[in-house]
């Protein structure tokens, strides 16, 4: 049962056709149809059933589906390992990053790092956090920092909480809710707000079942998805500076515009909402150098962006 054969078997389920699959792999149809029957005498069962239109998995072939993903990941997790402690060298960091855990610490981390390894090779992905989860957990990167309260206690995760920072709502300098004398959340949602979609732990709680212009949840998952839907936070002051759309947000990640008078905190007296993202990483996957030191510049950073919100909030908030 070597890689080789597990990376045919792989193909077969791929193409389910031992002509297209060897075509695929680059080898005879012969070889491949010898190649999977030995791997069948060895384990003692049939994996596929044939049929003269191609082949399907039997139960015993799903077993080994899912055996051989993770045994040929840790085959490239251990050669890769022995290839970097043999030239010294820290590697390549691929990771995944929510849209607001890569604008307050990841891409800041990211940075750090580079300007420390500037040979480093960086692969950094922006995506919602279950997509997120399924590029860790389909070994596409090593690394994922995005919302993390769904999958605490998932087997197959480690989950490491990083960042609890106080999401507020902001908008343009002169916007109606900034007259009113007492403002609550109810009032905010006559107005449309941007961000990227908010996951149901923080939407299903602070928010009515009624969502007026401010968005609407999505049937299937219970997200909140905002009436306009963005990627990356960092291009939300475009939405709000001509418009009276309100954005999402936390007070480091908007610092520079806030305190150019481009925007300002919306003064709620209910807005006692926080993150909570962290690191997603497999739990029988070793983490490359890269990563580990990745982790470390991201934990600086998060110190660096509390200790900075506390003083905004003094400053901004009074």
């Amino acid at each position: 049962m070597t890689p080789r054969r597990l990376r045919q078997f792989l193909a077969l389920i791929e193409h389910a056709h031992f002509g297209h699959a060897a075509k695929a792999l680059g080898v005879s149809q012969p070889a491949l149809s010898k190649s999977i029957q030995l791997l069948e005498q060895e384990l003692g069962v049939t994996l596929f059933d044939r049929r003269t239109d191609g082949v399907t998995l039997t139960a015993f072939g799903q077993v080994l589906q899912r055996k051989s993903q993770r045994l040929l990941m840790a085959e490239e997790d251990l050669r890769r390992d022995i290839a970097l402690l043999a030239v010294g060298d820290i590697g390549t960091l691929k990771v995944a990053l929510g849209p607001y855990p890569s604008v307050i610490s990841g891409y800041p981390a990211i940075a750090r790092l580079h300007a420390r390894h500037p040979h480093l090779n960086v692969t950094a992905h922006v995506a919602g956090w279950r997509e997120v989860a399924h590029q860790v957990a389909s070994g596409a990167v090593d690394l994922g920092i995005a919302e993390i309260s769904a999958l605490q206690g998932v087997e197959e995760f480690n989950c490491e909480l990083l960042g609890e920072h106080q999401g507020r709502l902001f908008c343009r300098p002169g916007h109606p809710l900034l007259s009113q004398r007492s403002l609550n959340r109810a009032q905010t949602l006559d107005y449309p707000w941007v961000a990227s979609r908010i996951p149901f732990r923080l939407a299903g709680v602070l928010l009515p079942a009624t969502l007026g212009r401010a968005g609407a949840y999505d049937t299937v998952t219970g997200d909140f998805v905002p009436a306009i839907e963005i990627d990356v936070p960092m291009q939300i002051v475009q939405f709000v500076a001509n418009s009276n759309a309100l954005a999402v947000g936390t007070l480091s990640a908007f610092e520079r515009e806030l305190l150019a008078g481009e925007i300002v905190p919306l003064p709620l007296h209910d807005q006692a909402s926080y993150t909570r993202y962290g690191f997603i990483s497999l739990k029988e996957r070793s983490l490359p150098p890269a990563v580990e030191a990745f982790m470390r510049e991201v934990r600086v950073v998060e110190e660096d962006v509390a200790r900075r919100e506390h003083e905004l909030a003094d400053l901004m908030m009074k």
